[in-house]
């Protein structure tokens, strides 16, 4: 969740309102999201938009959002708005702005957050949209499209933030409590990035084809509005990689139903690894203590935006090794009965 920014959003609001040819009125912080600035926009007429601002994601990624949307024709797809003059963002200050059709509905993480979940009629649908977007690789797949690795992003990072104890005199007591808890955990972290890579290089060798990912349909990127109709929002992390990359957000202890009818809708088959998912638990783990770690020790400089990362990482430190392996078992027994372990 992100503190708004300090930039003037009445400037903001007439910019989009003339790029977009937009009668846009009103302009909202809406306190969602990790890496951009999100907003809610309405105009005179009553029509509401979702603005993003972000100095990350590359044009690439929206069009493939577009493509997606509009050259395959998947109607959850909830893709980037054009300009008057064609494009998917304008520039604003050192941000891409761009806009999206607002939608009215509950998130999955809305409703995780009152006790409630998706239906399995709901995880049915996220399953076979899921299942169409890989199945539409070949129609938009792009050479510009990142490719994915089985390697950690931005490594480096992490490693900054292992070395912080013996490096960085923290200036506030979030980075104090942080230099604390890295130094009492360094040893773990070490042991779970080494079980990481191993996994990596046990998927690499699967040579597993790619599709076009999202990336992240974790809870708060997926809406489900008053039709009951499922919508898929930000495609910051859309890339080329395997069907895994997405399907681990859904392993647990309902992930039959999504692969299920994940399988249902890719008529041609899906080869599925449990090492694959099970870099992918693991990666999301590391990535959190990088993510939170390198913003409490080398960007945040809000107490507010502190408190709320420093509450997100105490889910990761120590990182939890039985659960992650339990996972990964659980996954192993699902795919065994879906006859889909390698012979």
């Amino acid at each position: 969740m992100k503190v708004d920014n300090t930039f003037d959003k009445t400037d903001l609001l007439q910019h989009l309102s003339t790029a977009y040819g937009l009668p846009l009125q009103s302009i909202t912080f809406f306190p969602e999201g990790e890496d951009s600035y999100g907003y809610v926009v309405a105009s005179e007429t009553g029509e509401k938009y979702f603005a993003k601002a972000s100095t990350s994601v590359p044009s690439g990624r929206l069009q493939v959002a577009a493509l997606l949307r509009h050259q395959c024709n998947i109607s959850g797809i909830v893709a980037p708005l054009e300009t008057q003059n064609g494009d998917l963002s304008v520039p604003w200050q050192n941000f891409r702005v761009s806009l999206f059709p607002f939608i009215e509905g509950k998130s999955r993480w809305d409703l995780w957050k009152v006790g409630k979940d998706f239906t399995d009629a709901e995880l049915a649908q996220t399953a076979a949209l899921l299942a169409t977007i890989h199945g539409c690789t070949d129609a938009v797949a792009s050479n510009n499209l990142t490719v994915a690795t089985y390697d950690l992003p931005l490594r480096k990072e992490l490693h900054m933030v292992l070395e912080a104890p013996r490096q960085i005199p923290p200036q506030n007591r979030y980075q104090k409590q942080l230099i604390e808890a890295i130094t009492q955990h360094r040893s773990e972290i070490l042991q779970t990035l080494e079980r990481y890579d191993s996994l990596g290089r046990s998927a690499s060798a699967r040579q597993t084809p790619f599709v076009i990912t999202h990336g992240d349909p974790t809870p708060g990127n997926l809406i489900i509005d008053a039709a009951n109709r499922l919508h898929i929002i930000d495609w910051d992390g859309v890339c080329l990689g395997p069907p895994e990359k997405d399907l681990v957000s859904f392993t647990g202890e309902r992930f039959e139903v999504v692969l299920e009818n994940y399988l249902a809708e890719r008529r041609n088959g899906a080869a599925l690894h449990a090492d694959i998912f099970g870099f992918y638990i693991y990666e999301w783990t590391l990535n959190e203590i990088r993510d939170y770690g390198t913003k409490i020790l080398f960007k945040n400089s809000d107490t507010q935006q502190n408190e709320y990362d420093w509450e997100s990482l105490q889910d990761y430190l120590p990182p939890d090794r039985k659960s992650m392996e339990d996972g990964i078992a659980a996954v192993r027994n699902t795919l065994g009965r879906y006859s889909l372990l390698p012979k």
